[in-house]
């Protein structure tokens, strides 16, 4: 079957269905389903300042949120799942395609439900023979836990890990996302002159696989990203460079209750 080597996190992003483009200098000259091998280049510190704006925050959402791994807990030097390409362009309108040649179309992903571990990549699209199209290993689509709102409760599914983070700091922090300011933000046709940008939410309840809380919103509203050396964490909003000011959308709580 026909592979392609992919470093991290693009292929787990590719696997999940996240990444609808694979972006390449050379056409696929195959069209059809192939399968998704991270390479065994591991993901650098400075990779997530070289993501656009969204990008960035996707991928830090879906992280808190439980559905990607962290970086580091990704699978490298394995077989994780099949894609089928289905064409190529250049001026595709995803925020993934890059001012490349040649930009994969990529649908019905789905991810291994056990890695091939131990393989080693190769250039190009590679043949792994003892892998069949037709027989293919156990596989799953990807499985989200999305944020959600009902009535003033504002959901959000966190890690177990960012939950003590919340519990430590009294406050959680979204990635402003489009579905993230979709779903907090009034729609902007509907906002009167002056008038407070966010719908009413009075509560938050924070879902992990073990544990729900619930947290009254104390205040909420942009925030910065400020740098260690007191600067403003600035970030690239797309590929002719222009920047913009990293933020996100802050919930101040207090009066957490266990949920039972």
């Amino acid at each position: 079957m026909k592979t392609l080597s992919v470093r991290q996190p693009w292929a787990t992003l590719l696997v999940s269905g996240l990444k609808d483009i694979e972006n390449r200098t050379w056409a696929p000259n195959h069209k059809g389903r192939i399968l998704i091998h991270a390479s065994q280049a591991k993901v650098t510190k400075k990779f997530p300042d070289q993501l656009l704006f969204q990008q960035f925050n996707i991928i830090d959402n879906e992280q808190m949120f439980g559905n990607l791994p962290e970086y580091k807990d990704m699978d490298y030097s394995a077989i994780i799942g099949y894609v089928t390409v289905d064409g190529d362009s250049y001026d595709a309108p995803s925020l993934w395609a890059e001012p490349v040649e040649h930009q994969w179309h990529i649908k019905d992903a789905y991810i291994f439900d056990e890695p091939i571990r131990g393989v080693k990549g190769k250039l190009n699209l590679f043949d792994t023979p003892e892998i069949d199209e037709n027989h293919l290993p156990p596989a799953h689509k990807y499985q989200r836990r999305a944020p959600r709102l009902e009535g003033e409760t504002l959901i959000v599914p966190l890690t177990e890990e960012n939950l003590e983070i919340v519990l430590e700091v009294g406050q959680i922090n979204l990635c402003a996302t489009a579905e993230v300011c979709n779903l907090v933000q009034k729609p902007e046709e509907e906002l009167k002159e002056g008038e407070y940008a966010f719908k009413p939410i009075s509560r938050v309840r924070i879902e992990t696989p073990t544990r729900k809380m619930t947290f009254e919103v104390e205040d909420m509203g942009y925030q910065s990203w400020i740098e260690p050396d007191g600067t403003t964490k600035m970030m690239m909003y797309n590929w002719d460079a222009d920047e913009i000011e990293y933020f996100d959308i802050g919930f101040g709580l207090k009066n957490g209750v266990i949920d039972e």
